[in-house]
């Protein structure tokens, strides 16, 4: 088995063991501290754990037997001492208002460490592989419409010339990932598998965590993830074990399992849960490798000198004639080599890939903005509570300064108080931050925690960030305790005034960033609906889709007309999830191929998808001549026939001619900012051809009629059932974004709303405090309840109009901007809508504040107008 003893412990918790240990224990202590942390990787455990371990003994060691210490660093541990206690009886003192504040502010701080991971996601992608300083990425460079592609694919047919006839390249390795169906037993799963030669393992030095690569590309072999290996296996070590693999409907590929990886990180530009060799794979399909018209293509990189880079580039270069004369629908432009480390390139967004799946920068931008605004949100609620604390401490300043306490004493004392409060924030921090990241990374697909991260990086931000809070957070109410003269204070000529300049900035800003939250939440879930609702171009509701062999068409098609709630059954096509996959292929209009999507369907297809029809006619039903017919999009109209009418023109497609007979509406299939109409081209296609059988339902019966497709498929398919429903996967992962956006942005709302209701409870209390004398002479004099209420709300009033405008134009902006960085069909962002969530947000907090006025309005003025 393999031992991890080649990893050091991290480097910013020996600095920090260096720094406060005695130099005649230094060596020894280093040495004990260095050996535990190699026991715990040698027992298996893995390098995270590790590194925390070895920051907790860091931390554990510092004890008198280890410590440097001086006389002067004496007396300022017993004056921190003394401070630390301080702050933490008066944080006891008043644990109702300080714990809000704890659990607020950690909830944010929480945020804010997982808009740090998704940052360090993109920032330390694909640092997993080592020596990666020579491997570079080979890209091919398409056009389309005068448009370049660049595309992280490369024709398999490539592979031997690389590999044999060009000069330059140490190594080739190649990479693709594939669907598959695995069977374990009776039962079957569908899996993501990394398809790669046999030399890719080696370039890249994957970490087994037991097993070999010795016996890899010379037999079938298959080598697993942990989390598939347990799933499969449980306890039981799974090298030896035997599994089926379906590949491309009914080819198998009986493999034998060789080894289990370690964890691969997600921010990887290779993700698999199972991996397999690329000549197995092609072996089972039957695919001539060296056949440039197969239509295969995979991701090349290639091992070589950068002084080699522009001669290799050249001589692939020249292999572009033979890869567009047998790949016709496909035209390589150039290649390219990419270095592997290189950031990712902008026109790499959309193009073809199998790797280097980054999140995408408009979203960073996003997250980071609204998480922003709310940390500041509790950061100005911790501010505010403590300067309305220290109404009530304005004596106990007086006295410690008349006994020699100078003014930075007091500034230190309540910058800790603060401190506590942020370290105890950051504690629930810490434990939330997995949680967070897990319930929004989740629905976005994927999942990315605290320790797929660099542990230095974290931490290094987690100190980062406490010393910020504390400034931001405390230095404002330090500096307000600091101020004061002891004379003045003991004379009682010392009030704190009404809600004063700086706690109306704190207001404003706090209530302005939690309107434009709240804006932001309400819009984004308008613009998911908005997004479930469009209007794509066709019937994408009540349809279920049935991928299968054809074989299995006719007696299944038999079964489902017979199931009540079906409406429609039988349309088939060979390309599945309608409006968002087809195949490319090239179209010569005029003399002028161009690249288009391209759909094969049966001949009732359009009427069950009710796709519109807007010039000429659809197909014939059972006419033979409509065999010689094709249909095209709008934007295929646009694009070619601009200034003439496209019907009964002939275009050629692989040679053949072909009539347009109709020309169709547009469809959508993507609403992300860079989405394009694609030219589309619909096309007949023969019975041998289907591969997916249409199922139309009546309203309100998909789950009961689901249910009973799944029986149907099990009696004939020994596979899982594979049927989606159209709905779900019609604007593939934008719209799933879409209603994670909207989950996550009303979280937030509500923790901004929350946050922004205390801190107004906490201004109430303290201007409340401040004016019991006036209330109680205001009341002898005869004023009545509704003037007390107005004179007590009046200041609250002023500021949260205020901040109800500041906020409510902020939301617009935000919202408008995030919703147009992010997609190209959104609803569109409304100043009433940010308005309104303002006025609701500012009558609920004027409720709060009427509320708390109330208990000094009904009390007695005797008590109000005794001394204190």
């Amino acid at each position: 088995m393999k031992t991890k003893t080649n990893h050091q412990p991290p480097r910013l918790a020996l600095r920090l063991f260096r720094w406060y240990c005695r130099p005649d224990r230094l060596e020894e202590l280093e040495g004990d501290l260095e050996e535990f942390y190699q026991r715990r990787l040698e027992s298996d455990e893995s390098k995270w754990k590790a590194d925390v371990y070895f920051y907790w003994n860091v931390f554990r060691c510092y004890k008198s037997y280890s410590k440097y210490k001086t006389q002067k660093t004496s007396i300022m541990i017993s004056l921190f001492k003394s401070y630390f206690k301080l702050a933490l009886r008066h944080s006891w003192k008043n644990r109702g208002p300080v714990s809000i504040n704890v659990i607020g502010l950690g909830l944010a701080l929480s945020m804010c460490i997982f808009v740090y991971m998704m940052y360090a996601y993109n920032m330390e992608f694909d640092t997993f592989y080592k020596n990666t300083e020579s491997i570079y990425r080979l890209h091919a460079i398409t056009e389309q419409n005068g448009v370049e592609r660049r595309n992280e694919i490369s024709p398999t047919a490539l592979d031997d010339k690389l590999r044999n006839e060009i000069s330059g390249i140490s190594q080739v390795s190649s990479y693709f990932t594939e669907e598959i169906t695995v069977k374990r037993g009776n039962d079957h799963f569908s899996e993501n598998a990394g398809i790669v030669s046999a030399d890719f393992p080696e370039m890249f030095e994957l970490p087994l965590w037991y097993g070999s690569f010795a016996d890899f590309g010379n037999q079938p072999i298959a080598y697993l993830s942990k989390r598939l290996a347990v799933k499969y296996f449980g306890d039981k070590a799974a090298i030896g074990e035997r599994l089926t693999l379906f590949i491309s409907g009914d080819n198998k590929l009986e493999v034998t399992v060789g080894g289990v990886f370690e964890k691969i990180p997600l921010n990887s530009s290779f993700r698999f849960g199972i991996m397999i060799n690329q000549g197995d794979y092609l072996r089972i399909l039957d695919v001539d490798v060296n056949d440039w018209s197969n239509g295969r293509f995979t991701g090349h990189y290639l091992n070589l000198s950068s002084q080699q880079k522009e001669s290799v580039t050249a001589a692939i270069n020249r292999h572009i004639s033979i890869q567009n004369e047998g790949h016709k629908e496909l035209k390589i432009k150039r290649f390219e080599l990419v270095h592997f480390s290189s950031p990712l390139p902008s026109d790499l967004i959309k193009a073809a890939r199998y790797v280097n799946r980054r999140l995408r920068p408009e979203g960073l931008i996003i997250f980071t903005t609204i998480t922003l605004m709310v940390f500041l949100t509790a950061c100005f609620n911790l501010a505010n509570t403590s300067i309305a604390l220290i109404s009530r401490r304005i004596k106990e300043i007086g006295i410690r300064k008349t006994l020699g306490s100078g003014s930075k004493q007091i500034l230190i004392q309540f910058l800790l108080e603060i401190g506590i409060v942020s370290f105890l924030a950051f504690m629930i921090a810490i434990l939330m931050a997995n949680l967070a990241s897990s319930a929004i990374t989740n629905r976005l697909g994927v999942s990315f925690l605290m320790q797929d991260v660099d542990l230095t990086g974290i931490l290094l931000f987690i100190v980062a960030f406490l010393v910020f809070t504390t400034i931001v957070a405390g230095l404002l109410p330090a500096l307000y305790a600091w101020k004061f003269q002891p004379v003045a204070i003991m004379r009682k000529s010392v009030k704190l005034k009404k809600v004063n300049w700086l706690n109306k900035i704190l207001a404003i800003a706090q209530y302005g960033f939690t309107i434009a939250v709240l804006a932001a939440g309400i819009t984004f879930s308008e613009n998911s609906e908005y997004l479930n609702e469009m209007d794509l171009g066709y019937q994408d509701d009540q349809i279920i889709d049935l991928p299968m062999e054809n074989k299995y068409l006719a007696p299944i098609k038999r079964e489902i007309d017979q199931l009540p709630g079906v409406i429609t059954a039988g349309a088939s096509n060979h390309i599945g999830n309608f409006g968002k996959y087809g195949e490319r292929i090239s179209v010569q209009v005029d003399t002028t191929q161009h690249e288009v999507r391209y759909y094969a369907v049966g001949q009732n297809y359009l009427d069950l998808m009710e796709v519109r029809i807007i010039a000429g006619r659809g197909f014939l039903e059972s006419s033979k001549s409509d065999q010689g017919t094709i249909l095209i999009n709008q934007e295929f109209a646009r694009q070619h026939f601009s200034d003439q009418d496209p019907l009964n023109q002939v275009v050629k497609i692989n040679g053949a001619r072909k009539t347009i007979v109709g020309v169709t509406e547009d469809v959508i299939d993507d609403v992300v900012k860079a989405a394009e109409l694609i030219p589309t081209v619909i096309a007949l296609s023969s019975e041998e051809d289907f591969r997916h059988l249409i199922v139309k339902v009546k309203q309100g019966d998909i789950l009961q009629v689901e249910d009973k497709l799944k029986t149907i498929w099990s009696n004939y398919i020994d596979q899982p059932y594979a049927g989606f429903l159209q709905k779900d996967f019609a604007l593939g992962a934008a719209g799933e974004d879409s209603k994670a956006l909207q989950k996550i942005f009303l979280a937030m709302a509500i923790l901004s709303g929350f946050l922004s209701m205390v801190g107004v409870f906490s201004l109430a209390k303290l201007n409340v405090a401040r004016c019991i004398k006036e209330i109680s002479i205001r009341k002898v004099l005869g004023a009545s309840m509704y003037e007390l209420l107005l004179t007590i709300n009046r200041p609250f009033t002023i500021t949260l109009l205020v901040a109800m405008i500041a906020g409510s134009g902020l939301g617009y902006l935000i919202t408008n901007g995030a919703l147009s960085m992010m997609y190209k069909y959104h609803v569109e962002a409304s100043l009433l809508t940010s308005f309104l969530c303002g006025l609701f947000t500012i009558a609920l907090s004027l409720i709060m504040v009427a509320g708390v006025a109330l208990v000094p309005a009904n009390s007695n003025p005797v008590d109000g107008l005794r001394d204190e």
